[in-house]
This record gives structure tokens, C-alpha cells and sequence, in this order.
């Protein structure tokens, strides 16, 4: 079993390694976008009335995609800590996903004419939101010390 200790280690640091560059490169896209966020601001507050909405929905998908690429963020930042991963990031990303869809669906779709799958898939992505928000509402409701041990990825740190 010794024979296996080096290079479980090598692969545990390249395991660290990969997190590392991985939480990197999610800061540098969330600075990115939150730059491109303060552009559509931008156009939305200096530009003409006639693109506002067009404006808006520019600004929200791109401040949308901050929130998800930063949350993200804070997955990799958990792992490196060897913490036990927790659902509620990922809900998190799946609800902030679920309602940039929507919005891209109702503004899109506004100009351009509603094709006889939208409101259907409306409806999947409303009964999406709320699963993924009753599962937050019941997370948050665990005490917080027996929500600190929950291990529902049965993720072990090998240290």
C-alpha cells in the first residue's frame, strides 16, 4: 500500500494544481465580463431611448453571466480549501442559468415573434425555478452545523 503513496501525491498536487489554474482563469473571466458589463451599462445609460430594452437585456445577460462564472469561482475556492463541497453553488448557477434562459427567451422573443416552443419551454424553466429554489429554501433550513457535515457528494479530502 506504501507503493501507492507517491504517486497518490503527485496526483493530488496535480489535482491542486488544475484547481488553482482552473480558479484563475473564472476571476480573470469574471473581470472580463464585469468590464463588458460596465460597457452595456454604459450604452444603456447614454444611448438612445430607441435601444433601451435592447440595452437592458445586453446588460442583464452579461451581469447574469458574472454571477454564474463568480460562483463557480467559489466552488474551485472550496475544493482548494478541502472543504466538503455543498449543493447550494450549484444551485445557485443552475437558477441564475434557468433565469438568463428565460430572459433571453421573453426579451428575444419579443421583436421577433413567439414560436409555439417558447411557451412551452417557459413552462419547464418556470418548474425548473422552482425546484431549484425549494431545494435552497430546504438547505437553508438544515441547522447549520449538520448542514456544514452534510456530505451529499461523498467528497473526502485525502489529507
Amino acid at each position: 500500500m506504501d507503493s501507492w503513496r507517491g504517486p497518490v501525491r503527485v496526483l493530488i498536487a496535480a489535482e491542486r494544481a488544475i484547481f488553482v489554474l482552473a480558479g484563475a482563469m473564472f476571476f480573470v473571466a469574471a473581470f472580463a465580463l464585469t468590464f463588458r458589463a460596465a460597457i452595456e451599462l454604459w450604452q444603456l445609460i447614454v444611448g438612445p431611448s430607441s435601444e433601451i430594452i435592447s440595452a437592458g437585456t445586453d446588460f442583464l445577460d452579461v451581469m447574469l453571466l458574472v454571477l454564474m462564472v463568480v460562483e463557480l469561482a467559489y466552488t474551485v475556492i472550496i475544493s482548494l480549501r478541502g472543504s466538503v463541497l455543498r449543493a447550494e453553488p450549484f444551485l445557485l448557477v443552475g437558477l441564475i442559468a434557468v433565469i438568463r434562459r428565460m430572459l433571453v427567451i421573453t426579451i428575444g422573443g419579443s421583436g421577433h415573434g413567439v414560436t409555439s416552443a417558447q411557451p412551452v419551454e417557459l413552462l419547464v424553466l418556470t418548474a425548473i425555478v422552482l425546484v431549484l429554489v425549494a431545494s435552497l429554501v430546504v438547505l437553508r433550513r438544515i441547522p447549520a452545523e449538520r448542514n456544514e457535515n452534510l456530505d451529499i457528494f461523498n467528497v473526502k479530502d485525502p489529507h
